[in-house]
């Protein structure tokens, strides 16, 4: 499998479909802020717009996605001038095990929408979602996949469709899949030269040197036993991962066995000692000065401070 979807596997990646809804006229909709998860919009019909904190408003028409990764407040409708109706409007509890569809706003030209919810752990999903832009927009019209997708997602939300056996459970898994599909769309799209972890996956060394070692991260990977799996010298592999990804290839391997102790910090009630060793340090200071230099507290204050907010 290739990196991406062994880190999306490995952080747990979840997907939901909590809102079916159709607005006409003017109208406008406030997205909290979420820490636990982050949302993404899909356009079936019509247009509108998206705002992302200040930032500049992004035009959505029919068959765009939107995503915010880092689960920042955000505005969606006609009219990002006008008093948004609350998150809540959205939500209605399923019908017989079907998402009820929602409308809003008034007469005038209609837009329909679905808004999704992605949930992964944050700190294995990392080394993807901290390298998007805060709003990711891609458009699913125009390859056979994407629009796969869309045409599934609207007719399975169609009110003339014929009820599914475990709709909801579907959908979930139909919004994993639109996730995934516009973040591969997005890196074919990254220029030649671009730099970055998502930039590796388009290299052919990088690439694989990154799906190895998301694939099976908790092996104790040094730089030669990677080049090996490659099939380059270490001097190459290291050269020309600092190139693309910008950062040292041995800093990257330091940072996903942290980002895994990280993972176990909060999902077990393993001693920091053991969580040290599996993350091949001997000694717990240093793992607790690596851990403080990449998640800004020690291993022990960084676990009751996490596990507080659950």
């Amino acid at each position: 499998m290739d990196a991406l979807s062994e880190v999306l596997r490995h952080a747990g990646l979840s997907g939901a479909v909590l809102a079916d809804a159709t607005a006409g006229g003017a109208w406008c909709v406030s997205v909290p802020p979420a820490s636990s998860r982050a949302f993404a919009h899909v356009v079936l019909e019509g247009e509108c717009t998206l705002r992302a904190n200040d930032d500049a408003p992004i035009a959505l028409r029919a068959g765009d996605f939107a995503f915010v990764p880092g689960g920042e407040a955000h505005l969606l409708g006609s009219d990002l001038g006008l008093e948004p109706a609350p998150f809540a409007t959205l939500l209605r509890p399923p019908v017989a095990g079907e998402l009820a569809p929602v409308t809003l706003g008034g007469s005038g030209r209609r837009t329909r929408w679905v808004t999704l919810a992605i949930a992964a752990d944050r700190h294995l999903a990392e080394p993807v979602f901290g390298a998007l832009p805060r709003v990711l927009k891609t458009g699913l019209r125009g390859t056979a996949p994407l629009a796969w997708l869309s045409d599934s997602l609207g007719l399975s939300l169609s009110g003339t469709d014929a009820p599914r056996p475990g709709g909801t459970a579907a959908l979930s898994r139909v919004a994993e899949l639109v996730l995934i599909e516009a973040l591969r769309r997005h890196v074919e799209a990254i220029a030649p030269g671009g730099s970055g972890w998502l930039a590796g996956l388009n290299d052919r060394y990088v690439g694989g040197a990154l799906a190895v070692v998301h694939g099976r991260p908790g092996e104790h990977w040094t730089v030669e036993r990677l080049a090996r799996q490659v099939g380059l010298s270490r001097s190459a592999l290291a050269e020309r991962f600092s190139l693309v990804v910008g950062e040292p290839i041995f800093g990257f391997l330091t940072r996903v066995r942290l980002q895994l102790a990280a993972h176990e910090l909060l999902s077990t009630t393993h001693a920091i000692e053991t969580i040290a060793q599996g993350a091949g340090y001997e000694a717990v200071n240093s793992f607790s000065r690596a851990f403080k230099r990449v998640f800004g507290k020690p291993p022990s204050v960084w676990r009751r401070k996490f596990r507080r907010k659950r």
